[in-house]
């Protein structure tokens, strides 16, 4: 299964991305994983994903951010937030993507390179590295902070720009290869490589010295259609899969290699290689909780293992000692003419054959059932099919307390190996549980939803069910009015300048007064009443058509401004309000906001907002915090992945104070 992208790849994907975010402007930037970046781009919502050494696409999948940005993520939102995407390129058919952001400083290049030990470099207007992932010096070049920055060295020929004729040198490869040599020659990678001799009609070992000039005009050919089709953007992005429907590949288009196999098609490379790499990443992160699991599995059963055996000594140990000293006291006697024997024996100069003679003789005449081994420092006695031995210096007796001192420190440290072993047993029990869990816990990408048309604005549903929406700024203001403003729909306006426009799309239904109330609290809240610290605010409303498009001659509108014709219907005082509520959907968790009493109908849990000095990331994390206090466990899970700029991005004017601490909304969860 790939794992890496291609030179190719990289090719698509940026042809792409030059008609997707150019233009658009960094909002922020996240260090997910060690080496992997999020960059999120406005006005389009778009995130950009880069995994050092490996792959760059839009994403819309879900990747949980770590709660703390690291040194290197803060140091390239200073230098690129607000930044504008000037231009997306692949440089020289490499695995290297430059990003050029035009920013107050000038314009930076954010330097992606995906191949083996590449790297995430910034380099500042006057081409210097700025930053770097990893800076290194190195045989072809040095990365090193404010030292001129010098691209990778090019790994082969670019195929965009080889001149067929150039061909003709791989017969100086000799015996190599033909596979290995095209690889070598080429930045196609060894894939597309493949490809082209497979589409030649080649076979990949062939020696490139015994090429024909037909055979190696025919590769040619292929090249220059590979590269036709890249230029041509004539692309039918697919993933294969394997019988098991697992996927083996993505690629810009179906491969001879893989004909036969099941595919999935899709609009886009970038969509493909999202499906296909952050698929492969949910399902990596369960292979490595597996996989330490079982590691984990298998080290503490060796350990069981090794104390069960260590267990069963120490039994045998206690039971031998404490037989041993029992036996010795049991037949004292007898042991102790034995021993006196021997010692009278030693004493006379007698050898050890004649002692151990005497001995026998002795053990016979008082018939003690022993069989008994004189040796030079010790007596051994075999008694019960068990071994007693009693060194030449010791009495029975305190051979026997020997015995005993030491079955009692063998069985201290059974006592103590038996807690371990019923400890490593209790581990061994729970480890799955624990694995469970753990493997739960990970932080996996989950795809994200698809948004409807209307969430480009603010907008909440009625507590009568009317779509009701609000622009964001005086862009979304116009397009609000010019493209979404239908002429059943009624608009309103707060009476104070600064306001955006609200619309209740009506579908030609008539429209209650709690709809009426609702869409005017969103107008006032939405307004620069809401900064200045106002408590209420009147607010006016006016069907469709009496809204103008055009300025009376002599004046002008600007951007997001329209005229309003006829008599206005107005809602006096109206309170600055809105609730935050969190609702489950498709197994993640949402925020919608909105006024109170439409708001609390449709959500588990929320909290109420006013104008106040709390600023809106602070005000956020507490509203996340109250939220998930107040919602039950198998939602609260799933509050991991909430970003705390969504929530942020709700609250009016950016700051805000709580005066509403969450509320459980019975129903059924």
């Amino acid at each position: 299964m790939k794992d890496v992208m291609s030179s190719v790849d990289i090719a698509a994907v940026t042809l792409e991305l030059a008609d997707t975010i150019v233009g658009q402007r960094i909002d922020n930037i996240y260090h997910i994983i060690p080496k992997t970046f999020l960059i999120r781009l406005r006005p389009r919502d778009l995130r950009l994903l880069i995994e050092v050494e490996k792959r760059i696409h839009l994403t819309r999948f879900n990747y949980p951010a770590p709660a703390k940005p690291t040194n290197f993520c803060m140091s390239l939102r200073k230098y690129l937030n607000g930044g504008t995407v000037e231009s997306v390129e692949q440089y020289e058919f490499e695995r290297i993507v430059n990003l050029r952001v035009s920013t107050r400083e000038g314009e930076y290049l954010l330097v992606a390179e995906s191949f083996r030990r590449g790297n995430l470099i910034l380099v500042d207007p006057h081409g210097k590295v700025r930053l770097s992932l990893r800076y290194a010096r190195m045989r072809d070049r040095d990365v090193i902070r404010n030292e001129p920055y010098r691209p990778a060295p090019q790994s082969g020929l670019n195929p965009l720009r080889i001149d067929p004729q150039k061909l003709q040198e791989i017969r100086s490869a000799g015996d190599t290869g033909l596979l290995k040599a095209l690889t070598s020659m080429i930045s196609l990678g060894p894939l597309y490589c493949r490809e082209v001799v497979i589409l030649s009609g080649l076979d990949n070992e062939k020696p490139t010295k015994d090429l024909t000039q037909t055979e190696i005009e025919e590769m040619a050919n292929v090249v220059s259609r590979l590269r036709d089709r890249l230029l041509k953007r004539d692309l039918k992005p697919v993933i294969m899969h394997d019988e098991r429907g697992l996927s083996l590949d993505v690629t810009p288009f179906p491969l001879k290699m893989y004909e036969g196999k099941p595919i999935t098609e899709f609009k886009t490379y970038n969509e493909a290689a999202d499906e296909f790499f952050s698929t492969r990443t949910a399902g990596l992160e369960l292979e490595k909780a597996k996989a330490a699991q079982e590691e984990e599995k298998a080290r503490l059963q060796r350990i069981l293992k090794e104390q069960t055996e260590q267990k069963g000594l120490l039994e045998e140990a206690v039971r031998a000692n404490r037989h041993n000293g029992d036996q010795i006291f049991l037949n004292l006697n007898s042991i102790s003419g034995l021993l006196e024997v021997a010692q009278t024996a030693r004493r006379a100069g007698s050898s050890l054959e004649e002692i151990q003679r005497m001995v026998n003789l002795r053990s016979a005449e008082v018939k003690s059932g022993m069989n008994i081994e004189v040796l030079p420092e010790e007596v051994k006695i075999n008694t019960g099919g068990q071994t007693i031995k009693i060194r030449r210096d010791q009495t029975p007796q305190k051979a026997a307390e020997e015995y005993y001192a030491a079955a009692k420190k063998a069985a201290q440290k059974l006592k103590g190996l038996e807690e371990s072993i019923r400890d490593m047993e209790s581990r061994l029990l729970s480890l799955e549980t624990k694995a469970s869990l753990a493997r739960a816990e990970i932080k996996i990408p989950t795809r994200m939803r698809e948004k409807s048309w209307y969430e480009r604005f603010h907008w909440f549903r009625s507590s009568d069910g009317f779509l009701v929406l609000s622009g964001k700024d005086a862009q979304t203001n116009e397009v609000l009015i010019k493209r979404y403003l239908d002429k059943q729909d009624l608009v309103f306006h707060a009476e104070i300048h600064g306001a955006p426009f609200t619309v209740i799309k009506t579908e030609g239904k008539a429209v209650p007064e709690s709809t009426l109330s609702e869409a005017a609290q969103a107008a006032a809240s939405r307004s620069k009443a809401w900064s200045l610290d106002l408590a209420s605010l009147d607010v006016y409303w006016v069907k469709a058509e009496q809204v103008g498009m055009k300025a009376p001659t002599g004046e002008y509108l600007g951007r997001g401004e329209f005229m309003i014709i006829g008599k206005r219907n107005y809602v006096r005082g109206v309170e600055l309000k809105i609730a935050i509520g969190m609702v489950e959907e498709d197994g993640q968790v949402r925020f919608i906001a909105g006024p109170p009493s439409a708001i609390i109908s449709q959500t588990q849990a929320y909290v109420e907002v006013v104008p106040g000095r709390n600023p809106s990331g602070k005000l956020a994390k507490r509203v996340i915090e109250i939220l998930k206090a107040a919602s039950p466990q198998h939602i609260r899970d799933r509050f991991g992945a909430v970003r705390l700029d969504e929530v942020a991005r709700l609250i009016p004017a950016g700051r805000g104070d709580i005066i509403v601490k969450g509320k459980i909304i019975p129903q059924t969860l």
